[in-house]
């Protein structure tokens, strides 16, 4: 019975012992390599913990309204976090370890020891730990994004450009950019962006900039209301703005892309595409040189973006205050998740936001593939290169085709005037930059023209990305840049040099899916007689149009008055 015994403990040890290297290397395999390297030569690092389960986000494909498109992802990402991030949680709070959760594509943050990484790695719905960088100590570190558009102060020319008359454009205070895109001619139908919001992700606003106060979401007219119209992602940590709840750019830059979105003071300076849109925004670029931002701070925005919140209340946030459009004048260089900022891109789009996002600056004179950097590179992104007001290509637009992820996705998805842009500053005057980062705006008060014109294509992303590409100017010089990228040249549309083409205000909105009515009616009746008109609408072919709630309007012939009226 002893030699039994004994051959039976060694068996079961021999057992475990020949299936722990498996286990050990199964949870080694969760840790970056970088993660694994900068733990155990600093003994802490900081890390983001990935998980298995993501939220299944279809059902909001059924909303009609951007609110309840919205209200429908946040739901469904709670819920998800909330089931997955259970067990991590109470192990962080266990271990005293600090954190931050997202819901917006359920990951945590947090910082840590190797022994500490080894332990959350160990748990089941752990997908992966990957090593994140802090912008708040370092500048231009690995893993960072910023926006490199170089401040170009420059002469505003006199002469006639393109197919436009530009120095009537000039005369009439309207920035070249602005005109050459003929979003005055929208303004001519009414249409000035009007019950639309569009939101900012950079670097801050100047919010009382005399060509953005009135814009701002967050202005009666005699206060300020920053609750759910501003949110700084660094709080208190922030090394620029002395207060993270009052809107602030440290920079200049996002103050000039919110500008070329909808700014006007009134009076000379009608420097935005849709001067009657209201603005919110979020900072989650820190430096005032170049623009440091972080995982953590862009996760921050986007979750803030989807459901605004009013400062430092994030259990109050609302579907129904975010934006229908948001502008992303950045891109993360090197070093991001793959999969994390593409989850968080496509839950925007999910929610029924168009995330508008500039291609990049890293064509130089005709590199292809070089739209390289999230979020420009993904399918849920709306990106845009640069062109100037002659219609010719900008030598530093970024190229397609997308080469990181293996897709060769084409883009840009269209171009915008980048060249030598004026827009409002930091300072409170103006300031003319180059850039991507000048371009994306132009685009983002396209679409803010394009709801004011008709308010159902708000949250009906793909409708509004269709209409613009197919009204697009495909009619773009590239004697500057490459002329054949990934197998396309100029000729073929779309292609990997400036997409469908320059965007066309007027064309779109001209475009729109509009509901045909046809009426008819006796031109005659007599006294007593019954009056009968028929109404028919009739569904246009370029998208259909949501038709609860259609309002007719019929005006009775002379000498008629109405008695009674039923619907057949």
């Amino acid at each position: 019975m002893k030699l039994q015994a004994a051959v039976l403990k060694l068996v079961v040890f021999l057992m475990l012992t020949a299936g722990f290297p498996a286990a050990q290397a199964a949870v080694s395999a969760k840790i970056e390599p970088a993660l694994l390297s900068a733990a155990q030569s600093a003994g802490q690092a900081d890390f983001l913990i990935w998980f298995e389960e993501q939220a299944d986000l279809s059902a909001a494909d059924a909303e009609k309204t951007r609110a309840d498109k919205g209200r429908v992802v946040m739901q469904a990402l709670r819920a998800a976090a909330e089931r997955s991030q259970a067990p991590v949680l109470a192990l962080l709070r266990a271990r005293g370890l600090e954190y931050r959760s997202f819901w917006i594509a359920n990951a945590i943050t947090a910082r840590g020891s190797l022994a500490d990484l080894q332990a959350l790695a160990a748990l089941a719905p752990v997908k992966q730990l990957y090593k994140i960088d802090n912008a708040l100590s370092r500048q231009l570190p690995a893993g960072i994004a910023r926006f490199v558009d170089t401040p170009r102060p420059a002469p505003r020319a006199t002469a006639a450009v393109g197919s436009f008359d530009l120095a009537k454009a000039l005369g009439d205070s309207v920035e070249p950019g602005v005109a050459l895109i003929r979003a005055p001619e929208v303004w001519a139908l009414g249409y000035k962006g009007q019950g639309v919001v569009v939101g900012d992700h950079d670097v801050g606003v100047m919010w009382d900039h005399p060509a953005l106060k009135n814009q701002y979401r967050g202005w009666d007219g005699s206060a300020a209301h920053h609750d759910y119209n501003w949110r700084n992602a660094f709080g208190t940590l922030d090394l620029f703005c002395t207060d993270p709840g009052v809107p602030c750019d440290s920079n200049g830059h996002g103050t000039h892309t919110t500008g070329t979105m909808v700014g006007w003071d009134g009076g000379a300076n009608q420097v935005g595409v849709a001067p009657e849109a209201k603005w919110i925004a979020c900072r989650s670029l820190l430096d005032p040189i170049v623009g440091v931002g972080t995982i953590p701070t862009y996760m921050d925005c986007m979750q803030w973006q989807l459901a605004p919140y009013p400062v430092d209340q994030p259990d109050a946030a609302d579907p129904a205050m975010a934006p229908d459009v948001v502008n992303n004048s950045w891109g993360c260089l090197e070093g991001c998740i793959p999969p994390l900022l593409k989850s968080t891109n496509d839950a925007i789009k999910a929610a029924g936001i168009v995330q508008v996002v500039s291609a990049g600056n890293d064509g130089n004179g005709g590199v292809c593939g070089t739209v390289a950097f999230p979020l420009a590179v993904y399918e849920s992104s709306f990106s845009v290169g640069a062109s100037d007001v002659g219609d010719e290509m900008a030598d530093f637009s970024s190229l397609g085709p997308v080469l990181t992820d293996l897709s060769l996705r084409t883009k840009p998805n269209v171009t915008a005037p980048g060249v030598d842009t004026r827009s409002a500053w930091s300072d409170g005057d103006y300031n003319t930059i180059s850039g991507t980062s000048m371009a994306g705006p132009h685009v983002a008060g396209l679409v803010a023209l394009i709801m004011s014109a008709e308010p159902r294509l708000i949250g009906r992303v793909d409708d509004i990305r269709a209409l613009i590409e197919r009204t697009a100017n495909p009619n773009v010089k590239t004697s500057n840049t490459a002329s054949t990228c990934g197998g396309t040249d100029a000729a073929t549309i779309p292609n990997n040099i400036f997409g469908y083409g320059r965007i066309d205000a007027a064309a779109a909105v001209l475009a729109r899916p509009q509901l045909a009515v046809q009426a008819t009616a006796p031109a005659t009746v007599g006294g007593g007689s019954s009056y009968t008109a028929v109404f028919k609408l009739s569904q246009p072919a370029s998208g259909k149009i949501d038709l609860s709630n259609a309002l007719l309007k019929l005006t009775l012939p002379s000498g008629l008055s109405l008695k009674s009226s039923s619907e057949a």
